[in-house]
């Protein structure tokens, strides 16, 4: 599998695993989706749920990728050995914190990553030679500090995807979670970081919270939408659900 690309007018539709249930990852894994991404930092999953999840995504046409909880070269390791194509490190705010995630991705000389792919290399003997063009590297970007430090991270060859964390960039900038994606502002610092990231030829991504969200976002040029995740969607679908259900109860009754 090679590395994720954006393809003019074909944008990277993701979906979003918070849960360690392994049937809600087929069904996701079935779904139309470009990528999937499992969240070791905040979804409800540890590591062991994880490579549970990227055996069964490796089953199906879709690109996985892990959020490891922190910059940390060991669990970086660990989820490249299990099978993820593509890593999102939180938690960047300097080009040396970028570059330390970089390293941690890939073997000697362009990192540190230690060899020992457990998994991934069972049915790939060719895993080492292809693995720098298989790995997608992606960055969260939380920060005012790491908006600010941004044209010194885009210089990095090697990091592809910058990824907009909505909720904590704008609780940085002291905006409210609930104006995020309406607020003014942010609305213009998304806008700038989009502009900067074009320019230097990385993807641009960013996490959403609905269908409407990620179109908007899609009509201000992202090349890379989070739909939702796993959890809020299933939420989204039974409340609909039984509101339809409550709405006839409540007209049979009149």
């Amino acid at each position: 599998m090679k590395k994720l690309e954006f393809k003019k007018k074909k944008p990277i539709i993701n979906g979003w695993i918070h849960s360690p249930c392994t049937l809600s990852a087929e069904v996701l894994g079935n779904s139309n989706f470009t990528s999937i991404t499992v969240d070791l930092q905040h979804g409800m999953l540890d590591f062991n749920h994880c490579r549970n999840i990227l055996q069964i995504l490796n089953r199906y046409k879709v690109f996985p990728i892990v959020r490891v909880p922190n910059n940390e070269t060991g669990i970086i390791n660990k989820c490249l050995d299990a099978g993820a194509k593509g890593i999102i490190c939180p938690l960047i705010n300097t080009k040396e914190d970028c570059e330390k995630f970089i390293e941690s991705c890939f073997y000697a000389p362009e990192g540190i990553r230690s060899f020992g792919p457990t998994l991934v290399g069972i049915n790939n003997d060719k895993y080492f030679l292809n693995s720098k063009k298989e790995i997608t590297t992606m960055i969260m970007l939380e920060t005012k500090e790491s908006v600010l430090n941004l044209d010194d991270i885009l210089k990095l060859k090697l990091l592809d995807v910058i990824y907009i964390g909505p909720f904590d960039l704008s609780i940085s900038y002291g905006i409210s979670p609930e104006e995020i994606f309406n607020n003014h502002e942010m609305l213009k610092t998304y806008k700038y970081i989009l502009t900067k990231v074009k320019k230097m030829g990385k993807i641009a991504a960013i996490h959403c919270i609905s269908a409407e969200t990620a179109i908007n976002f899609l009509r201000m040029g992202f090349d890379f939408v989070t739909l939702s995740t796993d959890l809020a969607l299933l939420k989204k679908s039974i409340h609909s659900e039984q509101e339809k259900v409550y709405k006839f109860l409540r007209n049979s009754k009149k």
